[in-house]
Parts: C-alpha cells; sequence; structure tokens
C-alpha cells in the first residue's frame, strides 16, 4: 500500500463505498494533513535562504505632493523594484512602489505627503522578504558570512521600538509580519493536456519571481494547478495533470507567502538561511506516493477511511474503529519518531544556564519560545 490509489483501493474496499473516489482522494490528503499538523516530525524539516538586496540611490528625483508619481534624473529603475520601499532624503516617512513605468519614473501606492521639490536625493530599499511558498513555520534565521544569528521580535515590539527603519547595515532583527496576498501575470503560459508542465513566454521569467515555488498556485481560466517545481524561467512542473489546452493564455500565480522584514535594512547582497517546517507534498495523482514516513503510510488508510465512514453515516464504525485506530497509530508515530520541538534555541537538560536564563529545549512539547528564570 504505497500510492495514492492503493489506499484509495482499501478505503472503498472497507467501507464498500463505490463510484466516489474524488471524496476518497480527498479524505487521503485530509488525512496527510492531520498527521502533519498533529507533531512537528524532523521529516519534515527543511532549509533555504533569502537573498537580500542593496539599496538603491543613483541620481535625484522630483515629487509632488499628493501625487503617487516619481520622476527621475540620472536614473535607472527597474521592473524589480515594485514592492521595495522608497524614502526622500532626510524624510522618515517611506512609500512602497506598486509600479515600475521606465527607468526614470516609478508610481507610489500611497499619495507623497511631503513638498514639492526636485533634486533631491533618495532612497529605494527592501526590507521585506517572501519566505518559500512551502514554508509552514520556520525557525531561527541566520548569516553565515558574519556568524549572525537574528534575533526574532514580536511584531508589536518591532513597531514601536522601529515605527520608521532608518539604520542600513547587516540585519540583526527580524519579525514576521504574515502574509500579502500578491498576484504574477507577467507574459503568458502554453499547456498541453494529460502532461505536467507549464511553459511560459519569454517574458514570464519564472525564476525571477520571489517566493514562487513548490505549493504555488498558477491558475490558468478555470483550472487551478499546484507547483511542484520551477525548472526554469519559462518552465514550471504541477502535481496535477494538465486538464485543458492552453496556448499563449493568460495565467495568474498567487503569492501569499510568509513575509519577514529585516533591521537593520539590507544595504548588500547577503545569504541569510533558515530552517522551517515543510507543508507535505499533495497526493494529486493515482500514483503519488505519500510524503511521509513509508512505514506509517497505512495511518492514512484509517484517517481517510473514518472520513468515508462519516460520510456514509456510518458514524459509530467511524469513530470505533477507523478514528480510534487513526489515532493510536499516530500517538505510536510519535513516540517513534521522537518529541522532537522547534525551539529557537536547544540545550543538553542538564540545567546549564544561559546568561543566567534557561531556555526550554527538547523537554519542551510544543513550537515555545518561552524563556523561564533558573530556579
Amino acid at each position: 500500500m504505497d500510492t495514492r490509489s492503493e489506499i484509495a483501493v482499501s478505503i472503498e474496499s472497507i467501507s464498500n463505498v463505490k463510484n466516489q473516489r474524488t471524496l476518497v482522494n480527498q479524505s487521503i490528503n485530509i488525512a496527510l494533513n492531520r498527521v502533519y499538523e498533529s507533531h512537528d516530525f524532523p521529516y519534515y524539516l527543511n532549509e533555504k535562504s533569502i537573498e537580500t538586496v542593496d539599496n538603491y540611490n543613483t541620481g535625484t528625483v522630483e515629487v509632488t505632493n499628493g501625487s503617487k508619481t516619481v520622476d527621475g534624473t540620472d536614473t535607472v529603475w527597474t521592473a524589480a523594484m515594485v514592492g521595495r520601499k522608497f524614502r526622500v532624503q532626510n524624510e522618515r516617512a517611506y512609500y512602497k512602489i506598486a509600479a515600475f513605468v521606465s527607468g526614470t519614473e516609478i508610481t507610489l501606492e500611497e499619495n507623497y505627503q511631503g513638498e514639492d521639490n526636485s533634486g533631491l536625493t533618495y532612497e529605494i530599499y527592501k526590507d521585506e522578504y517572501r519566505l518559500a511558498a512551502d514554508v509552514d513555520k520556520y525557525k531561527l534565521i541566520r548569516q553565515l558570512e558574519n556568524g549572525t544569528p537574528l534575533f526574532s521580535a514580536h511584531p508589536a515590539l518591532f513597531d514601536s521600538t522601529y515605527p520608521t527603519p532608518e539604520n542600513m547595515g547587516n540585519p540583526y532583527i527580524e519579525t514576521m509580519i504574515g502574509t500579502k496576498l500578491d498576484t504574477y501575470t507577467t507574459g503568458t503560459v502554453t499547456a498541453t493536456v494529460n502532461t505536467n508542465t507549464i511553459t511560459g513566454s519569454a517574458t514570464a521569467l519564472f525564476t525571477s519571481v520571489e517566493g514562487l515555488g513548490r505549493t504555488s498556485k498558477l491558475r490558468i481560466g478555470n483550472n487551478v494547478y499546484t507547483v511542484k517545481s520551477v525548472d526554469s524561467a519559462t518552465s514550471i512542473t504541477t502535481y496535477e495533470v494538465i486538464v485543458a489546452t492552453a496556448t499563449d493564455s493568460t495565467y495568474e500565480v498567487t503569492l501569499n507567502n510568509l513575509v519577514v522584514q529585516l533591521y537593520d535594512i539590507p544595504d548588500a547582497q547577503r545569504l541569510l538561511y533558515y530552517r522551517f517546517f515543510r507543508k507535505p507534498a499533495m497526493l494529486a495523482n493515482d500514483y503519488d506516493i505519500p510524503d511521509m514516513p513509508h512505514g506509517w503510510i497505512w495511518l492514512l488508510m484509517y484517517g481517510g477511511l473514518s472520513i468515508v465512514l462519516m460520510q456514509k453515516g456510518d458514524v459509530n464504525k467511524a469513530q470505533q474503529e477507523a478514528e480510534a485506530r487513526f489515532l493510536q497509530g499516530l500517538g505510536q508515530m510519535k513516540l517513534k519518531l521522537g518529541s522532537f520541538t522547534p525551539d529557537r534555541t536547544y540545550h543538553r537538560k542538564s540545567g546549564d544556564g544561559m546568561k543566567g536564563m534557561n531556555l526550554d529545549g527538547l523537554e519542551t512539547p510544543n513550537f515555545s519560545r518561552s524563556v523561564s528564570m533558573p530556579r
């Protein structure tokens, strides 16, 4: 019992449910997510990096009170600057860039609130970065070049301490600021029925889209596909098989990734590494193998069976047999794979302190950053 199809056949055989394969397949995916959400299994731990960018301040700008348009002189602005922040010399207020018009014109998300002026120095910088699309929750972010682990601050603490972030340099603080629902629609795509490949036009530039990757959603017409991998600037592999041919068609990528804000504001290209718990790969096809330790795949049969029996109306059998076996097996899986916890700092359970404080470690059974004073 390795593939989704084999699990589905077992569920149908035990439940005597026929001609409901869509429901059965959905129940298997729900069971897989229940397994993942039940515990921080080391199996789903991964690592990726954030690549920071330098700030840009070449040339001068002209701004107008109440206008979103910024005109530049001797500037070479690019489309990659959309989403970054713009600030005029000696002003604390910043504005997000909404659109790129040309190398000498950009559009802000908000109207400029300062006085009309020209010949001003300025800076365009980036202090907010999308994490990978399959990040469920992340751990410590660190910079290897200078050996600096970034301190993780609560958003309220960050905003009250740095209401108008200004300093440029190597980041030493990060705060998770949630998600921002962005979309990407540049170029067109072509896809063929019964394949798993979406090909973009020369202007698609998939590899340049921050946060586009595994588990991102891409819509063509009324059909939505899940990205398995970004293979090149013009090629994406999907989990689902393409169900409708598309030729030079418009499309939309949804970017709802977690976003972190960094401080000091990065002023150079740096790699910041972070470990995270990834979302499990979805079971989109009959031949897909569950993204979990092989010896525990049988759990998905009982988890899916519980849902199917409930839909069938056989509540007692669903709860007393299928659900009970699923929960019992889940408990055994936790014990077998260990009580791992994604704490920010780990230490031996000897009671050794760190600067007068003990950081809760492996004995803590949850996602905790708590700090306790020594006894």
